[in-house]
């Protein structure tokens, strides 16, 4: 079943640079979809087309079965949870009311705002009563992370995007961070897409990766096919420093 489908989408900026070309894409219920590339292949944009952050300058994109053409941005971007690369946190406002914007722009009553605020930063890894009531200064760079995490969970979206999410993380708290969140995934069985540029961290994370290329796919598989046959010289080239690291470090530890 699918989750997200774009039917020949092309966005062209007003200088007529191409960013997305008459991309075609599915992306299943349950699955987690990373968007891989270099900076500038058009990834960011086909992500913030799917809830209208970016407006497609030509074909359409489904949520099952509606064209979120035909869906108010507003409403859309309410259904569709989001982390930024920078997670926007808002520093005059504490974490439980960080967590709960969202819920309270849904007119929720205040206690109810307030105890799925506290069970997300359970759920997240950050105990509430350490942690509600700080202000966003008072957090590190992975606690920031996981409370936009938290965030964008609030209204119980079955679709989150997620844009370069850990990409700021020193690596012991990326990883960290990586391994919990594909346990949120699971247990809530989200669709996700991840915009990564990070060719290692697509590869851990994904169900499937989309490489990009000049606004198009050139490679679209499971993590295990694309190492074993990755049919591209773009996906080869992508390939090349993680195994290369990884038979480095194979290598110093043979010596001890």
């Amino acid at each position: 079943m699918f989750m997200i489908e774009f039917r020949n989408v092309t966005k062209i900026y007003g200088d007529t640079t191409v960013a997305v070309d008459n991309l075609s894409l599915t992306v299943n219920d349950g699955e987690l979809l990373v968007l891989l590339g270099e900076s500038g292949c058009g990834k960011t944009t086909t992500l913030k087309m799917i809830n209208r952050l970016i407006e497609p300058t030509s074909g359409k994109i489904f949520i099952g079965e509606q064209d979120t053409g035909t869906i108010e941005p507003w409403k859309l971007r309410r259904e569709i949870g989001y982390v930024f690369q920078d997670v926007g946190l808002f520093p005059h406002m504490t974490v439980s009311e960080n967590v709960g914007i969202g819920l309270q722009l849904l007119k929720w009553d205040e206690n109810k705002i307030r105890s799925r605020s506290e069970e997300l930063l359970a759920l997240t890894g950050l105990d509430p009563v350490q942690f509600a009531d700080r202000k966003p200064a008072e957090l590190s760079g992975g606690q920031r992370q996981r409370v936009g995490v938290a965030r964008a969970l609030a209204a119980s979206p079955n679709i989150l995007l997620m844009d370069e999410p850990f990409g700021a993380l020193d690596p012991m708290r990326r990883d960290s961070l990586q391994n919990e969140f594909l346990n949120i995934r699971a247990k809530l069985g989200l669709t996700v897409v991840l915009v990564t540029h990070d060719m290692t961290e697509a590869l851990l994370m994904a169900d499937r990766i989309a490489v990009m290329e000049r606004g198009r796919i050139v490679a679209l598989d499971t993590p295990q096919r694309l190492m074993n046959a990755p049919g591209h010289p773009y996906v080869a080239a992508l390939l090349e420093t993680p195994t290369r690291h990884a038979q480095k470090l194979a290598a110093l530890k043979a010596k001890q």
